[in-house]
């Protein structure tokens, strides 16, 4: 560089300047002040550059610590929905219709209940009704250990919606402290055809659909005598 104490071309060179930070407040990190001279204002010219040297380097290390914070929080988004889908799997899988015998639909439930799964529980109910053409459905709950009023209601929606669609809901398997519940709770289950075991609910069920006649059960293969359920 040319040495000298006088500052050359002070207007242009400060112009110049001007428009390299305008461009650098505009997003452009790579241009730089260009100068050949080296008198006073070549200091100032410099130290701009070492700053947007330093400006660039944090806002690249922002950037991509941006882009990891991103890409960590989609990863954490896409293992909620896999944990989400997993639990809808489950509760479909907690929740199996079977068609058992003719004409009759069987919910065994297992295990404690709660709206969300007391929902499917009804949702697959109701549409294995559809698909089967079943008039019968036991919802047995002997595996439950308690019930609140709020899964007691979906119960009585759930026989209520049942018998829209034309089947008639059989809830089995209530035990002496689910019963008590209920009465403490002041909840009415008149309307609902209740039987103690499966076993009364499935004999209840083919003597209904004209099954079970002089103790033998009819189907479409053989006749078998003194059936245990």
């Amino acid at each position: 560089m040319e040495a000298n104490t006088e500052i050359k071309n002070a207007k242009v060179r400060i112009e110049h300047i001007e428009d390299v930070l305008s461009s650098v407040a505009a997003g452009d990190l790579d241009i730089r002040i260009e100068s050949e001279i080296e008198d006073d204002l070549t200091g100032v010219e410099q130290a701009i550059n070492l700053l947007i040297d330093d400006l660039t380097h944090e806002l690249k290390k922002s950037i991509k610590m941006k882009e990891d914070m991103e890409d960590k929080l989609r990863k954490i988004q896409d293992q909620q929905k896999t944990i989400l889908q997993q639990q809808e799997d489950l509760m479909e899988l907690s929740s199996p219709v079977s068609k058992v015998w003719d004409n009759i639909l069987i919910l065994p439930v297992i295990g404690t209940l709660d709206s969300q799964r007391t929902q499917i529980m009804m949702e697959n109910l109701l549409l294995k009704i559809v698909s089967t053409g079943c008039t019968t459905a036991i919802l047995d709950i002997t595996g439950v250990p308690t019930v609140d009023t709020q899964v007691a209601n979906h119960l009585l929606k759930t026989v209520t919606a049942a018998r829209l669609l034309g089947a008639e809901c059989i809830v089995s398997g209530i035990s002496p402290a689910i019963a008590q519940t209920i009465v403490h709770l002041g909840i009415n289950l008149s309307n609902i055809l209740t039987k103690a075991t499966l076993q009364s609910a499935m004999i209840y069920a083919m003597k209904k659909n004209e099954q079970l006649v002089d103790g033998k059960v009819k189907t479409n293969f053989t006749d078998i005598d003194d059936i245990q359920l």
